[in-house]
């Protein structure tokens, strides 16, 4: 019994440690930083917006003046085409959308059942197909793909397009934030999207490629006509390794970033981090060998995929490691309550310092010119651990649903 408690404890602690080391390495590593683009080498002329729409009414209502009017503006620096993408809606999307199919610079692609609602990569890939065909220069159009409730400004469209233009990037990804933050859950993601995935991608990139991430996703026509989206529950992910094998990279642009809306529901949000989770097994199941056999692919960044993409299976062991690790450190609070508290008291500690440091950093890199405000601070502080450990089933749904065969795809609904 003293065996298997003691080999518990160096899991739970290895795990601690693991995870401390690679914060204070995106906190202090200067690798970790904007990319930096050089002098003009190219010149994107057009660029296609695809918005997957499926049940989008509400939504698009509201936006669609507000993204002929970004439109208007991006004028001067590149000819930007709106793709609505309506994927068998059923909530009066498809007759708002005809509205306007006859807009010169509006396209609206409407999808049908057996073919349509079977993902966003799908949807992503038949639309694309048909832009293929209107002859556009490869050399000189980008796709973007953005959600429904996303509004890109002139600035933000104009450092995508600028990072084309002074870079052999074939793919950019854009910081994302969360704009309803009057929940804690909503806090939460946006911590992880603003702080923490932002520093993730700034080291992927400097370290080979950035990675494709739902929301601010842009890519050249020549990549996506080479690479093309699946029917994977991550297809972005998916989308960006199948790239790495044919020589495509990506870069991340932390001073510019697109606001959407975060999950407010816990089911919700179970749901849809259920979905990522279950996508990056499959994608681990398929690429892995393939990432670790590919020449074309940095071994550096090799190591990296692959650890992204193992993490949730190792959280099925570290998890329950570090849940009992804990209740042996409460247990042990009878004998020797002092070295307990300490422990404990010092494990807190670590995790408040290294999420301030994270902020930090980010605050800094992103050039964010709001002040850091000490309410914000607090909250992550005291619930980021909390939300960490409220999504540990996670990975859990994850497997039952993989073993089980059930591979369907569900949309994260707007509330």
């Amino acid at each position: 019994m003293k065996l298997l408690i003691a080999i518990i404890l160096i899991i739970g602690g290895c795990s601690y440690i693991l995870d401390l080391i690679w914060t204070l390495c995106l906190t202090f590593s200067s690798r970790v930083r904007q990319d930096r683009y050089g002098e003009r080498c190219r010149d994107f002329d057009t660029m296609f917006l695809l918005i997957p729409a499926m049940n989008e009414f509400q939504t698009l209502s509201k936006n669609i003046p507000k993204l002929l009017d970004v439109q208007k503006q991006c004028d001067d620096f590149i000819k930007l085409k709106l793709v609505f993408i309506d994927d068998d809606s059923s909530d009066g999307t498809t007759t708002l959308l005809q509205k306007y199919a006859y807009h010169p610079d509006i396209m609206v692609v409407h999808r049908t059942k057996p073919n349509a609602q079977q993902g966003k990569g799908p949807a992503l890939e038949y639309t694309v197909k048909r832009i293929a065909k209107m002859n556009y220069p490869e050399d000189k159009t980008i796709i973007g793909v953005i959600d429904a409730d996303s509004i890109p400004g002139k600035k933000y469209l104009k450092e995508v397009v600028y990072a084309f233009n002074h870079s052999h990037y074939d793919l950019v990804q854009t910081r994302v934030n969360i704009y309803n933050l009057q929940q804690n859950i909503a806090v939460m993601q946006n911590f992880e999207f603003t702080v923490y995935n932002s520093l993730l991608q700034m080291a992927r990139t400097s370290w080979g490629s950035s990675l494709a991430s739902g929301n601010g996703q842009f890519m050249t026509l020549k990549m996506t006509n080479d690479v093309g989206w699946s029917s994977s529950l991550l297809e972005d992910c998916e989308f960006s390794i199948k790239g790495l094998f044919k020589g495509y990279r990506g870069t991340f642009i932390n001073k510019v970033s697109i606001a959407q809306e975060g999950v407010t529901g816990y089911k919700k949000l179970v749901r849809q981090r259920t979905r990522w989770c279950q996508g990056g097994f499959q994608c681990l199941n398929k690429y892995g060998k393939q990432i670790i056999k590919s020449s074309a692919i940095p071994s550096m960044f090799k190591v990296f995929v692959i650890a992204f993409l193992t993490i949730p299976a190792i959280s099925l062991l570290v998890t329950p490691a570090a849940g009992i690790s804990l209740i042996i450190l409460l247990i042990y609070m009878k004998t020797n309550v002092w070295a307990s508290l300490a422990v404990i008291g010092g494990l807190l500690f670590i995790e408040v310092l290294t999420n301030f440091l994270l902020i930090i950093k980010q605050w800094r890199q992103a050039r964010l010119d709001f002040p850091l405000r000490f309410s914000y601070l607090v909250r992550i502080i005291i619930m980021f651990d909390v939300y960490r450990w409220s999504l540990a089933i996670v990975p859990y749904k994850a497997i039952i649903r993989a073993m089980s065969g059930d591979e369907s795809w569900s949309k994260t609904a707007h509330d």
